[in-house]
């Protein structure tokens, strides 16, 4: 077995300078579950806060305007919003969502999956490494499992 370089590779050394969230970020699904579940109990975990409802309250709030939101609307995105980072869901009929107002998450580019539920204390993490990712394939019927669950 050979190991090939990829471009990203470079920037995960010890003494990188460069940071970047959008093209470096990764964990373990168990890291990302105990993150997102901090979330959804409004910044506390195992009897810890570490940040304030209210900036989670805001951070998942629509940032958008009306002529906004028309650019930002696809199939995928149909009945969401956007807060500060994350998609957060402003209509439920329009996304055909079976999860709260106010759900929030975001999506990486190899197909991860996060959605978080403050008003249900719920988040679930989905992991894949797909090129193209087919997020609007498997994120929404995830969406629709999980929350059939509850």
């Amino acid at each position: 077995m050979k190991k090939i370089e990829g471009f990203l590779d470079e920037h995960h050394q010890p003494d990188a300078v460069y940071e970047s969230g959008g093209a470096g970020l990764y964990s373990t699904v168990k890291e990302y579950l105990t993150f997102s579940q901090m979330l959804s109990n409004g910044g506390t975990i195992d009897g810890v806060r570490l940040l304030g409802r209210k900036t989670i309250d805001l951070m998942r709030t629509n940032h958008l305007s009306t002529a906004q939101l028309s650019d930002f609307t696809n199939s995928y995105h149909t009945g969401y919003g956007y807060g500060l980072g994350v998609r957060t869901l402003i209509d439920k009929a329009a996304g055909h969502a079976n999860s709260s107002i106010g759900e929030f998450g975001w999506s990486g580019a190899a197909g991860t999956w996060v959605s978080i539920d403050p008003s249900e204390q719920f988040s679930v993490v989905y992991m894949h490494q797909l090129a193209p990712n087919m997020e609007e394939y498997h994120h929404l019927r995830l969406r629709a499992a999980a929350y059939s669950c509850l």
